[in-house]
Formats: C-alpha cells, structure tokens, sequence
C-alpha cells in the first residue's frame, strides 16, 4: 500500500451511486476495461526539484518538437470509446502547454472525469476561468514546503512558492475543487505537520508520499531524498483515517491468495498511463509499451498492453507470498529501476512495509486498551 497511490477522488456520491460505481470496477477488471487513465501531454517543467523522475527532457522539449494537439484529441477520442471514465491530465507540468486548454475542454465534453496534477505556479486568470467553467474532478497540486525557503530549495526557483500559493487560493476562490500534496523528502520532512496543517485551515484533502524513485532513466540520486522508512511512516500516519483503511486492506487481504502473475496491480487491467512520447504503457513507470504514433489505443490496449501481465514469476520472489505486500507498495516497476530486476525487491518498500505494520499493530494495542478501560 502506498499513500501516494492516486485514486478517483469524487465530490459526493451518493450510496447507491458509490455501489454503482463499485460494480463498475469490478466489471472493468474481469473484461480488462481501460476505465482509469493518465496523460502527460509535455515532461517538460519549469521547476528543477531535487527528486523529480523525469530526467534532462523536463528542461527542454524533444528536438522533434512535443506531439501535437489533434495528437492528444484523438488518443482522448479513442480512449473514451474504449471505455476510460477517470482520467488524470498531468506532466512534466502540463499547463506548460498552450493547448492544454483545448485538451483539456476535449475530455470534459467526452464525459470523462477529469483530475488536473499541477505545481499550481501557472495557474493564471485564464486557467481559473476554465475550470471553474467546465469543473475537474480535482486539481491536485503539489506543495513542496511550508516555508518559502523549504519549497524552493525542493524546486529550485525562487519565487515560486508564493506563486504556488496564489494560484492555490485562487482556484479555491473559483470554488475549483483542489487537494493539496507532497511527497516526504529530507529537505522537507520537517514541514509536513505544517503543510498538513496549511490544508486543514483551508479545508483541503491532502496526502502525502514517500515513495521517491529513481529516474526513469536510472539516474538514482533522487533516492537521496528519501527519509529512514520509520520516519516517513509515522509522518504519514498522521492522517487517522490512512492508519484506519491500511489496517482494513491489510486485516481483509491477509491469507488472501496472490495472483500467479509477477505485477499484482491493476495497471494493463484497467489503468493506463500516456506518456509525452505519445507511447501507451501500463502505468507511469512501467517500460516498454505502444506506439500510439503509428496505431490505434485500441489496438496498443489489446496487445502489447494486454501482455504485460503475461510476465512470469521468477523462482524464489520472496513479494509474492509476502502478506505485507498491500502495505509496502510493492511494485517490480519500480524494483526494476531501482535495483535493475523486477524480481528483486527494494529493501526500503520492505523497510515501508514492516514499519506501517508496526503502526497498525500499535493502533490494535491502543484499541484493545481503550476497551479494557
């Protein structure tokens, strides 16, 4: 389990609507139903954070220049008619594009709901109008600090934590649904209690995340970032109702057979990542994928995404059988930049793992104290 796991967030539903939208995604996983996506339509960002994923092309575009807008209107186009509902528009920072506006609309009117992942530093007049017009699902933007000092050592850029707070009260004041998050990092680790603070005083949902990768090309330094596995996870524990759910995913997957397929998750089932090269993956990390240059979604979906899964388990994958791996994130993904295999684990997942364990045992303890009392 990782918190940072982004997940449809709604406005309210109703409990027969919620129901609906169970059976929903129980449907879309036993017919493979490409009903949650994402898209970064550019990698480039004009922050230079200490940790990002993304390597030298987020500070310039490709020399052949970024895919076109009718580009993104059709892979929209084709995704929706393949049955994709939730979809995340995200980068790089994608207001960077001049057409994010046009794209954007595009999938509005498609009926998608649409969810906007932003730094939040360009959101101008226009970017207001437009989405308190045709309303997102949310607008998740990352704060990176609670002082301007913390924030830009993180990004890199002076000025820009206070443009990042501007634009988040700005679209607040649009009554544009925004959620606030952050990853946990060394630079920052000891603004998180504040940071969650600053979003509690505005009413804002936020989560945080400390699962920092390395770079899609290996690169590895970002893992400098990374705080002691205990640390992280008692900052992120913070949040009662986290602690709450991971005790329930944990207490109902416990004993629960593994899937016999080396990724457990649902990426290539029902979720799909479209990364600025125009290539169709899995997911955002996953390598490998479609060209959507040269074909249709549909056809990417319905083969190399559909063998993705077909990878097999290599002998002795100590994830597998593991009843701690809806608490670690476990994610061979991940492992395979990390540690050059898929099939060998990171020891700071497993270190996450043992760790949000303990808290939910020290939660069990503290409730069967209470009611003793």
């Amino acid at each position: 389990m990782s918190s940072g796991a982004a997940e449809p967030t709604r406005r309210f539903v109703s409990a027969a609507a919620q129901a609906r939208l169970d059976a929903l995604g129980r449907n879309a996983v036993r017919q493979r139903v490409p009903l949650n996506g994402s898209i970064a339509m550019t990698h480039r960002c004009h922050l230079r954070c200490v940790h990002c994923y993304l390597g030298e092309e987020r500070f310039a575009p490709p020399a052949g220049g970024e895919l076109a807008t009718a580009f993104w209107l059709r892979v929209l186009d084709e995704a929706a008619e393949a049955g994709c509902l939730n979809l995340v528009i995200t980068g790089g920072e994608p207001l960077l594009r001049a057409d994010f506006a046009v794209v954007y609309e595009h999938a509005i009117r498609l009926g998608l709901l649409v969810s906007v992942f932003t730094n939040g530093t360009l959101v101008d007049e226009r970017v207001v109008a437009l989405l308190a017009e045709w309303p997102p699902q949310l607008v998740e933007i990352s704060l990176y600090g609670a002082s301007a000092e913390v924030y830009e050592r993180v990004t890199g850029v002076p000025g820009s934590h206070a443009r990042c707070l501007r634009g988040t009260d700005a679209l607040v004041s649009a009554g544009v649904a925004v959620g606030l998050k952050a990853m946990i990092l060394r630079e920052n680790q000891d603004e998180i209690p504040r940071m969650r603070e600053m979003a509690r005083e505005s009413g804002l949902p936020f989560r945080v995340d400390p699962s920092v990768s390395p770079r899609l090309s290996g690169d590895p330094s970002p893992l400098l970032q990374r705080v002691p596995a205990c640390d992280a996870v008692a900052l992120e524990m913070q949040d009662e109702s986290l602690l709450e759910r991971a005790a329930k995913v944990y207490e109902t997957s416990r004993g629960r057979a593994p899937v016999e397929r080396l990724f457990g998750c649902l990426a290539g089932v029902t979720g799909f990542h479209v990364d600025a090269r125009g290539t169709l993956l899995p997911c955002l990390i996953a390598s490998g994928g479609y060209d959507l240059r040269s074909g249709s979604f549909r056809e990417g979906w319905d083969g190399a995404i559909a063998r993705f899964h077909d990878q097999g388990l290599a002998p002795g994958f100590e994830c597998h059988a593991c009843d701690r791996r809806v608490l670690c994130g476990v994610c061979p993904a991940q492992f395979a930049l990390e540690t050059g295999s898929p099939h060998r684990r990171s020891d700071y997942n497993c270190h996450l793992g043992d760790a949000r364990l303990h808290a939910i045992a020290a939660r069990r303890a503290a409730a069967g104290g209470e009611q003793g009392t």
